[in-house]
Parts: structure tokens; C-alpha cells; sequence
């Protein structure tokens, strides 16, 4: 009977010990359940805390991000240092990127996000996961973390990232990297939820402008008196980065319909100028253009025939304009360095 016994026994564990070899799935595995997920889910809403490391100031956002099949988008972005929102929302009427607090807008036509897909989005993440074949996978506490890599326009600095999922496929974090691996952006998710219910109006233009749940923030020359209209004047604010090979040239004072506007000249391997104005009209529109996250802003970004760039943002109530033959990563970088400069 002992005897009889001992081949089930080995049977039995033999069976135990393959079930839990074929019960971990493999990298494709996981990448064949993503496309499902991404192919089956009716949208989804997520939280996060992004932290973008530019020069010695890191920048913190707060994320909000919904997603509804096919189109529809929101996302607000809330600056923890400047307490201010900006959103990101397309809708059946196109593209627009608001600031509320300022009552403007810009209307876009393009392919956002899927030309130009911010890496705050699941899709974003989980697309560059399925087109690396060259992927890693390894286990974490029970999550999923990818390290594939990394391409997005505007930041080629950013090379690879580490992508970590629960075993449901949603994001809990992810770190995004240069060449060297140092982390340049962290994403930590707080929440996520597939396939919610929205209002029939949460991807409206008109009700993302006018939420109450915005915070109202006066601009620099406003905070003492607000009674006051805005004021034109303002400091002088200028880039700490330069790209290598340019030097910066004239500062011209200029006044325009009764608007003092300054103009930064830059002369060398690329040639161009930065427009700082502060405008006391609040609406602008736009037809054309695509928008880029800047980290602590959202840009609007136009280019010509002529290969002439311009990328226009604001930042506490100064309005940039920077236009030239700059390639965009190199815009992207100006424009960021102009974050917690004081003017002079």
C-alpha cells in the first residue's frame, strides 16, 4: 500500500509545483490582458501626484484625469507651489486648454493625445509597455513593474521608465528617466477606477470653465488690492537655460495699444526672441497649434511653413511668447527655466 501510495504523492506535488510555475503569467501574458483591457475598457478616472525634476526646482501637480470611449477627455492639472489649475479637454467640439482663474481659452484642432499623448495618461503608459519588445517585467509585492522605454516629444532627455501595475492592471506609479537613470518625473497614482459613470456635461467647455470647485488665484499684481484692474507693468523675467552655442542679446522695452511688452533677443546656433506681456484681455482663442505640457503650465505650440516655432504660456499673469528656429525640445526647456524666476 506504501508503495502504491508514494507515485500519487509525487504525482500530487509534481502537479502543485507546475501549477505554480504556469500560474505566474509571463511579460506576455500581461501585455496580451493590456490590450484587452485597453480594447474592452469604456474609459476611467485616475488621481495622481506628478513631481517633474527641472533644474533645483522640482515641480508638484496634482492630476486629475477622465477618460471617456472614444473621445472624450479632462484633465486638470493643479500646481501645488501656485495652487492654480489649468485643463486639458477635448470633446466632440475639439480640443481646448482653460484657465479658468483667467477666463482664457484656446481652441485647438489637432490629434491630441494621440499625436502628442502626455505620460500622465493610462493609455500612454500602457502602449509604450505593449510596443517595447525589448521589455522587462519583474514582481513587486504582487504588482506588475515594467522598465521599457521612453519617447516623448518635446523631452528626449527622457529615455526609460519603470511602470508599475496591480495585478488588475492598474498604475500605482511610475518613474520616468534619463540615459544615466537618474528620475526626472514620478507619477504616484492615489487612484484609479475603470469604466466610471460621468455627467452628461463633464466634458462640457462651458461647465469646465465655469466649475466653482476652481480655485480663483490674483495674479502678482493683484494680491494687495484686488479692486484693482491688472496692471502692465511688470519685471523683467529671464530664462536661467540657454542652449549651448547662443547668447542673449538686446532686452527691448516696447509699448503696445498702451501694454508694456519686453523683448528678449537670442542670437547664435538658434535665433530667437521671448515676448513678455502683461495682457489685460482675458479670452483668446486659437485655431491651430498643439498643446505641451510644460510641467508647471500648459504651452500652446504653433509651427509655420517656414520651420518658425512658437510657444506661447503663462505664467502668473505674465504672458510668454517664445518664437524662432529653436527645435522644441529646446523651447520646452526655456520656457521651463522661466519657473521661479523673479523679474528684474
Amino acid at each position: 500500500m506504501k508503495r502504491a501510495a508514494l507515485p500519487l504523492v509525487f504525482l500530487l506535488v509534481f502537479s502543485l509545483l507546475l501549477g505554480g510555475c504556469f500560474g505566474q503569467k509571463t511579460p506576455d501574458d500581461v501585455v496580451d490582458d493590456l490590450s484587452s483591457t485597453l480594447d474592452k475598457m469604456a474609459g476611467y478616472k485616475s488621481q495622481a501626484v506628478l513631481t517633474m525634476q527641472t533644474g533645483s526646482t522640482a515641480m508638484e501637480y496634482d492630476v486629475a484625469v477622465w477618460y471617456e470611449k472614444p473621445t472624450n477627455y479632462r484633465v486638470a492639472l493643479t500646481s501645488k507651489q501656485r495652487g492654480i489649475t489649468q485643463i486639458i479637454l477635448r470633446n466632440n467640439e475639439g480640443v481646448f486648454v482653460l484657465t479658468p482663474h483667467l477666463n482664457k481659452s484656446f481652441r485647438f484642432q489637432s490629434g491630441w493625445p494621440e499625436n502628442n499623448g502626455p505620460l500622465y495618461l493610462y493609455e500612454t503608459l500602457v502602449r509604450s509597455i505593449i510596443d517595447d519588445t525589448e521589455r522587462k517585467m519583474d514582481m513587486d509585492d504582487r504588482q506588475y513593474v515594467f522598465e521599457v522605454k521612453a519617447n516623448y516629444n518635446g523631452n528626449r532627455s527622457l529615455t526609460r521608465q519603470k511602470i508599475w501595475l496591480t495585478e488588475e492592471l492598474k498604475p500605482t506609479r511610475a518613474e520616468i528617466m534619463d540615459s544615466n537613470m537618474n528620475t526626472l518625473v514620478t507619477i504616484n497614482f492615489t487612484d484609479f477606477v475603470f469604466n466610471p459613470q460621468f455627467d452628461k456635461d463633464a466634458f462640457d467647455k462651458d461647465r469646465n470653465m465655469n466649475t466653482s470647485s476652481l480655485p480663483v488665484v490674483p495674479t502678482l499684481s493683484q494680491e494687495n488690492d484686488t479692486s484693482k484692474p491688472p496692471s502692465s507693468q511688470f519685471g523683467v523675467i529671464v530664462p536661467t537655460y540657454t542652449p549651448d552655442g547662443v547668447k542673449q542679446g538686446d532686452i527691448e522695452p516696447v509699448t503696445r495699444d498702451g501694454e508694456r511688452t519686453v523683448v528678449l533677443e537670442y542670437k547664435g546656433l538658434y535665433n530667437y526672441k521671448l515676448i513678455e506681456a502683461r495682457p489685460t484681455a482675458t479670452s483668446v482663442s486659437s485655431e491651430q497649434g498643439l498643446p505641451v505640457d510644460l510641467g508647471f503650465t500648459v504651452g500652446v505650440l504653433i509651427q509655420n511653413a517656414d520651420n518658425q516655432r512658437y510657444l506661447s504660456w503663462e505664467l502668473d499673469g505674465v504672458e510668454f511668447t517664445l518664437t524662432g528656429d529653436l527645435p522644441e525640445e529646446e523651447m520646452v526647456k526655456v520656457a521651463q527655466s522661466t519657473y521661479g524666476v523673479s523679474g528684474k
